[in-house]
């Protein structure tokens, strides 16, 4: 009799209120950052509130759907150029909060968040 169990179980929730950390390759830093995000026009508000090097989970109003895609720009600091993520990706949409992969981000805005991250203790 040949019984096989798959080594990586199907995960059945990407809600905001999965909190296995073992799931996560990353460490999220908690964080309050406001964030701007369009698929073409217009451009939409929203607070980056869980932060990555991966991606972040934003509070927004914006209706948005998993899989959505969008260009998003985070700002670190008062008097500091926002992180420009060229291609970011919708993973989870719920109760006015969504989770984004990052999928494009350019060396130099990949280094600032790193440095930020570093800041944060990630």
């Amino acid at each position: 009799m040949h019984s096989e169990t798959p080594s990586n179980p199907p995960t059945l929730s990407s809600s905001p209120s999965e909190t296995r950390k073992e799931e996560r390759k990353f460490r999220r830093s908690p964080v309050e950052l406001t964030s701007l995000f369009s698929a073409d026009e217009p451009e939409w508000s929203g607070t980056a509130i869980d932060l990555s090097r991966e991606g972040c989970a934003i509070r927004s109003t914006t209706p948005v759907q998993q899989g959505d895609y969008f260009h998003l720009l985070i700002f670190p600091g008062t008097n500091q150029p926002p992180i420009e993520v060229g291609v970011a990706r919708v993973r989870w949409a719920a109760n006015e909060q969504f989770g984004v992969e990052f999928i494009t981000l350019a060396p130099r805005d990949a280094t600032r968040l790193q440095d930020l991250l570093t800041i944060l203790g990630a």
